[in-house]
């Protein structure tokens, strides 16, 4: 339905006379009102109207007007010193209320201006007065101020007009050769030295040096008038005349066909606005090459056209008879099409165009608004880079102030240029700046909690960059490309700490059963008790390092199960005081064999924690144990436990053997011993599980070197 062309035309055949159907009546309406208000106006008196009056007085300010500014334009006949101004032709003002037999004589000082016209009898002052006397019309005459009128109505209210009657002037005669407007002079036309020339209220108020300045009154004037009491009242022009006449059988039908019109107007029109530029097979709207002239063009065409056939229309009716009647009915009917046509034309094309999208990307305008707005954003773009030029290259505190000193300026220079409404423009500035810099301190308030999220371990969530203004996007893209390689780094070193673990257990388990049998038959030939010295000795050797190989094995797989966090804990409450005393007591025979001092500062009350008591006897076995292997003999060896706030400390200090040249950082590291030349029995690992296994139940871990003390601080919160 919307591509059918059939429609379409249809559509376009019923708009002119839907509009017509519409127009007709209501130009039938106002025709008729005209036709009765002009009826009724006849039989009023419009010489006993204010109107009347208003516009008789006006003509002669007018014309006395004319008299002082404008006399050298006339025609002109001397009397004696006087000069007479014949007026040829007047344009009534109102050619609806035109005066008959208006005859009028205007005398300042030796100069005069009238409408009569020029003759034998008439060509002297006296004459003049004497034609304006015997007409057979109401006689009207203002003589230094005084009014002699047949009308009562112009005796008694013409004085209000007086007023009007005031003309500020220079004369020719007075210019001396101290006058600058010489030009002005040169183009005046000079009678008798008495030549009047307009001057304003300016040069009036200042005068110019070498002029002589003067003001009328109506005391300075001389006026006598004539006139009938008769107007023209032009009558209804014949088209209309007949238009009504023609129409007035068909009145009501007319009426009642105006609201089907123009329901049907309405749905044809929305049809139309949705159907136009569509066609069958094409998605796209269908542009022809009318549609690619720049619409002003058409617009011009069409505006120009129209009005040149409302011009002739209005014209030709005013002048119509009933003659040609007929022949004015089809013209106006013609020119009616032809003006649709055009209105359809353009308003086709108008549509098409928006849907297309093309209005104004194809316009002269569009095009000149487009090349406005590169030109201007290229500005924009060079002051924006020189902007970040100058505020990179100065401080946030620099950078502040200057925003604070252009703010100031440009409300100063608002203030002063609009007065209350430029307070009103600063306030709304002020409010605009303060909503930016909320906006601002809202993007950064997430970002410091982003970042705290990502230094807290939590590295999955990102942030959105539509959330931010365009000055953060790039400080978005970049922490979550922080993010992103930080979430990447940490799931490799899980994998890769998992495989480590899955290659340690693997090997670990592998390296155990060819271990427990060799353990096995090292325990079968001691039984069998060898003879020989030689294999007794040999036999011991390989006991001592298959027991040791064994426990590096056991040491190796939970090194890795604890750094990797594949333990299974069972937390349960612990009194630190007591698991320190057991540890002491099991560790007393191995301090005492290597003459080590024991030296404690334990609470006397108990101190519980929350921990698996098998994981963290380990913690302290893996500790004392390094301390009976790398203690220097004879040393001390420190033990404090005490309650700080809501943490409990345990404090082990001891004296190495040997000189530490190693940091605390490196001496946690697996497989790394203090002692270089790894004659000792250990395998390196102990600091670390004891570490992983400190950390995985919720403690810290914390050990430090100095020269040869060797420190270490376990903490856990207090239950």
């Amino acid at each position: 339905m919307r591509n059918s062309k059939i429609l379409k035309c249809i559509s376009y055949i019923l708009i002119p006379f839907l509009v017509l159907a519409i127009t007709l009546p209501m130009l039938y309406e106002t025709a008729k009102e005209d036709m009765i208000r002009e009826e009724h106006q006849k039989n009023i008196n419009f010489f006993e109207t204010d109107i009347f009056l208003s516009r008789y007085m006006y003509k002669l300010s007018n014309n006395a007007k004319k008299l002082i500014f404008d006399n050298n334009i006339y025609k002109t006949v001397n009397d004696g010193d006087s000069k007479i101004c014949y007026v040829e032709s007047e344009q009534s003002e109102n050619s609806y209320y035109t005066i008959e037999d208006y005859y009028y004589l205007i005398i300042y000082k030796n100069i005069a201006l009238t409408n009569i016209e020029l003759t034998t009898n008439t060509n002297t002052i006296n004459g003049i007065k004497e034609f304006i006397a015997i007409q057979d019309a109401k006689k009207s005459n203002i003589i230094n101020g005084t009014i002699e009128a047949d009308s009562d109505l112009i005796k008694t209210k013409a004085i209000q007009y007086f007023d009007d009657f005031i003309y500020n002037y220079y004369s020719v005669d007075q210019y001396t050769q101290e006058t600058e407007d010489i030009e002005e002079f040169e183009n005046t036309i000079e009678h008798d030295n008495e030549a009047y020339i307009r001057t304003s209220l300016s040069e009036v108020n200042t005068p110019i040096k070498g002029r002589t300045y003067y003001s009328t009154t109506i005391n300075d004037f001389q006026i006598y008038t004539s006139y009938k009491e008769e107007v023209f009242i032009r009558e209804n022009d014949v088209f209309f005349t007949n238009l009504v006449n023609k129409l007035e059988p068909y009145e009501q039908q007319m009426l009642s066909i105006i609201p089907i019109a123009t329901i049907l107007l309405v749905v044809i029109l929305i049809y139309l606005i949705i159907s136009i530029g569509h066609v069958k097979n094409n998605k796209e709207i269908d542009l022809n090459d009318l549609d690619k002239i720049p619409i002003e063009i058409i617009l011009f065409i069409a505006i120009v056209g129209i009005s040149i056939i409302i011009c002739i229309a209005s014209e030709g009716l005013g002048y119509l008879t009933d003659e040609y009647y007929k022949f004015a009915v089809n013209m106006v009917l013609a020119g009616y099409f032809v003006s649709y046509i055009l209105c359809a034309i353009t308003s086709v094309t108008i549509i098409k165009r928006i849907k297309a999208k093309t209005l104004l990307k194809e316009s002269i305008i569009g095009r000149f608004i487009n090349w406005c707005f590169k030109i201007v954003k290229k500005i924009f773009s060079k002051i924006s880079i020189a902007y970040k030029e100058i505020t990179n290259s100065i401080d946030r505190t620099a950078k502040l102030l200057l925003y604070i000193l252009a703010y100031g300026i440009v409300s100063l220079l608002l203030i002063m240029a609009f007065g209350g409404f430029g307070f009103f423009l600063d306030l709304c500035i002020l409010g605009y700046v303060l909503y930016k810099f909320i906006e601002k301190m809202n993007c950064y308030h997430k970002i410091e909690n982003h970042l705290k999220n990502m230094y807290e371990g939590d590295n999955t969530a990102k942030l959105i960059p539509s959330d931010f203004t365009p000055e953060f996007q790039n400080i978005i893209t970049y922490i979550n490309d922080i993010s992103s390689g930080f979430e990447n780094a940490i799931e490799e070193g899980i994998k890769s700490e998992r495989l480590k673990t899955e290659l340690i257990t693997n090997v670990s388990h592998d390296i155990k059963t060819p271990l427990t049998s060799i353990i096995n038959y090292v325990d079968l030939i001691k039984k069998e008790e060898p003879e020989d010295e030689k294999i007794k000795e040999y036999v011991d050797i390989l006991d001592n390092k298959s027991q040791r190989l064994k426990k590096l094995t056991e040491d190796l797989v939970e090194a890795s199960k604890a750094s990797s966090g594949n333990v299974k804990l069972n937390f349960e409450k612990i009194n630190t005081v007591e698991l320190i005393k057991q540890s002491i007591g099991e560790f007393e025979d191995k301090f005492s064999t290597k003459k080590l001092e024991l030296i404690t500062s334990i609470s006397e009350e108990e101190i519980y924690i929350n921990a698996d008591s098998r994981y963290m006897y380990r913690v302290i076995e893996n500790l004392f144990g390094n301390i009976s292997k790398y203690a220097l003999d004879g040393s001390r060896v420190y033990v404090d436990i005490g309650k700080i706030n809501s943490k409990v400390r345990i404090t082990i200090k001891n004296i190495s053997k040997e000189r530490l040249n190693i940091s605390a950082d490196e001496l946690m590291q697996r497989f790394v011993r203090g002692d270089k030349s790894r004659t000792t029995e250990g395998s390196g690992l102990g600091i670390s599980i004891s570490k992983s296994l400190t950390e995985i139940q919720k403690g810290k871990f914390n050990l430090q070197v100095d020269g040869d003390l060797f420190k270490v601080e376990l903490e856990f919160d207090v239950i």
